[in-house]
């Protein structure tokens, strides 16, 4: 059994890829689609936990670091007014 390339083929790969990325849809499910080559289906759930794990880490800097320290600047221009 051979894979056609064509048009369809690639809009049903770009809608499951963004919704994996973006509504958590399982690899396991795509896969059963037959729409992803393999590489696809190795490479899919790591680029799911770097972009999870970065959203992590940009979310804990915001909250940790940012937000403390304009607190803390704004605290500061306050005492020197």
């Amino acid at each position: 059994m051979t894979r056609s390339c064509n048009i369809d083929t690639i809009k049903h790969t770009v809608i499951y890829l963004y919704c994996d990325i973006n509504c958590g849809v399982s690899t396991s499910t795509i896969s059963m689609n037959e729409h992803l080559p393999i590489f696809f289906q190795f490479t899919l759930p790591v680029i799911s936990i770097i972009l999870n794990v970065t959203a992590v880490i940009g979310l804990s800097l915001h909250v940790f670091v940012y937000k403390p320290m304009k607190k803390a600047e704004n605290i500061l221009n306050e005492a020197i007014k």
